[in-house]
């Protein structure tokens, strides 16, 4: 319960918490064998027209989700060996 807060508190809040469910969301998804990407920078007046959202609306991110491409969309994919990356202490 939040107390003593503005409308500006409440709108910050809001898109932390669904930025928190956005990440719950792509975690659990990629479990599923799907990947996601978050976007931010895309047009937001395009996006609500098309989603028939009031012009008022806030968007947070939009979350591009997808099937991987076994041999990667420019070739095959490379990945540095995680023992050369990590070291334990």
């Amino acid at each position: 319960m939040y107390r003593e807060v503005g409308r500006c508190d409440l709108r910050i809040i809001a898109h932390k918490s669904a930025a928190l469910a956005a990440e719950n969301f792509m975690i659990s998804i990629a479990s599923k064998g799907i990947d996601t990407y978050p976007m931010e920078g895309f047009d937001s007046k395009r996006v609500k027209k098309i989603l028939g959202l009031p012009k008022k609306a806030e968007i947070n991110m939009i979350i591009g989700c997808g099937f991987r491409d076994k041999g990667g969309i420019y070739g095959p994919r490379f990945r540095v060996p995680f023992e050369e990356v990590y070291r334990a202490m």
